[in-house]
């Protein structure tokens, strides 16, 4: 019985019943994803209002994909569902049990792909408590996070997308605007993003940095290094489209030395 009220809920959030084109992108990657653990997940946010459509893939990836969706009241959302089954357990771990808030690691994929998606949620609420742009968190159940949609009928773009549309200026704006993030996060926040790129920048009414699942605190043993990797990737990133950049080997010196 409860099997058939977890469908029957799936159905509700996917609009099956409204979907004819069997094989759209939304139905085939659902297909792929939403494996038992995912459905009930989903189901619990469904009922909880978290969650009451979803109506497209925004982003597709090895461990994630999201999707946009809309809450019980009609709210634009963001819907992040890792994959419990194909997952890099080793690159997960490694990252976990490096991370001194984290306690037990469960040898269970499922159960540390969870442990993943919680820090994901807590990262975001520590970005935004030291004014970093971000989506805001809402929920998260499992290996599903609910977050705030960015964007209006469609999803705001990545950097990457836009690069060939902005000007040279808009190109230092950003660049002074990433350092003062990287360096307001490790100086105040005690913290570092770790895979801050072109790719994990949606340019919106101010630029919002997203995909924080590596994210983690400066005691944390990789910090330096995922550091090291925020600096390199920004500054070299920016040295190709023209602006002038600090020198990576004294940005690096200054901030260590704080």
């Amino acid at each position: 019985m409860r099997e058939k009220t977890i469908e029957r809920e799936m159905e509700a959030v996917l609009r099956l019943g409204e979907r004819r084109e069997k094989d759209s992108e939304l139905y085939k990657i659902a297909n792929e994803v939403f494996d038992k653990t995912t459905k009930e997940a989903l189901a619990y946010l469904h009922r909880r209002g978290k969650i009451g459509e979803l109506h497209g893939v925004i982003s597709t990836g090895k461990e994630a994909n999201v999707f946009a969706g809309v809450d019980s009241d009609g709210n634009r959302i963001a819907v992040k569902i890792y994959r419990t089954y194909t997952t890099d357990f080793r690159r997960i771990w490694e990252y976990l049990a490096a991370d001194p808030r984290i306690g037990y690691l469960p040898k269970d994929m499922r159960k540390l792909v969870f442990q993943w998606t919680r820090r994901e949620f807590k990262n975001l609420q520590r970005a935004i408590k030291y004014a970093v742009r971000v989506p805001e968190p809402i929920i998260f159940r499992n290996n599903v996070l609910v977050m705030e949609f960015i964007g209006d009928e469609l999803p705001a773009p990545r950097l990457k997308d836009v690069e060939r549309e902005l000007r040279r200026e808009d190109f230092g704006e950003l660049y002074d605007y990433l350092m003062g993030v990287i360096e307001r996060l490790w100086k105040r926040g005690d913290m570092v993003h770790g895979d801050l790129s072109e790719y994990n920048v949606l340019l919106w009414d101010k630029p919002v940095i997203i995909d924080w699942s590596q994210a983690t605190v400066k005691r944390n043993r990789m910090s330096v290094e995922l550091l090291k990797r925020d600096l390199r990737n920004v500054i070299n990133y920016f040295a190709r489209k023209g602006v002038p950049v600090d020198d990576y080997d004294d940005k690096l010196r200054e901030l260590l030395e704080r």
